[in-house]
């Protein structure tokens, strides 16, 4: 990955020099940090704000009251998943932190659900069903709170940061139900 960050700046180097607009490329070098630090540093604190709002949530219980909720569906979605309580435990948490918009506080709980999958996957270089299908919902998962696009809302001063949240709410439901219906059809006619 490195080699091609770096044949890009050089390739964008030399057709900077080739067009004549060198000059242009050094005024813009010296804020490329002040820039990104402008754009990182509000999404950082956003994070924060909401991993902390997290743990609250934890903390007084309502997120075992919510996994009770939402079990019975993941069992339904992943029925080879029978004695792997830790694994469902860890799916509903990163579905959870899904809907609630923080996909940086879900990546640890997914992986942790993927490493739970892989102790009893019979062979560990393919993925299993439950697998494959835990990726399709946590690509394609339902999000009710997207933190990261209200906190970027926020950051550009639109008028009404919020005016998107219902039309994304229904493309995400949407969106969920044609992937794990995919899904469905692809792993059935795969492990019949």
């Amino acid at each position: 990955m490195n080699r091609l960050w770096l044949n890009l700046i050089i390739l964008s180097i030399l057709y900077s020099m080739f067009n004549g607009t060198l000059v242009s490329l050094n005024n813009v070098l010296p804020s490329i940090g002040k820039s990104t630090l402008d754009y990182v540093i509000p999404l950082v604190a956003n994070l924060a704000f909401f991993s902390g709002i997290l743990e609250v949530v934890m903390d007084n219980g309502l997120l075992d009251k919510l996994q009770k909720v939402i079990a019975p569906i993941i069992n339904r979605l992943f029925p080879d998943l029978t004695n792997q309580d830790q694994a469902k435990s860890y799916i509903v948490a990163n579905v959870l932190m899904n809907m609630l918009g923080l996909g940086s506080c879900a990546t640890p709980s997914g992986l942790l659900a993927m490493k739970e999958m892989q102790k009893t996957n019979k062979n560990p270089d393919t993925a299993t069903r439950s697998m494959v299908t835990f990726l399709v919902l946590n690509t394609a998962g339902v999000t009710l709170f997207n933190t990261t696009i209200l906190s970027l809302r926020a950051q550009f001063v639109s008028k009404d940061i919020s005016s998107f949240m219902p039309y994304a709410i229904i493309v995400t439901i949407i969106t969920c139900c044609i992937a794990l219906v995919i899904d469905r059809i692809v792993n059935y006619g795969y492990h019949k």
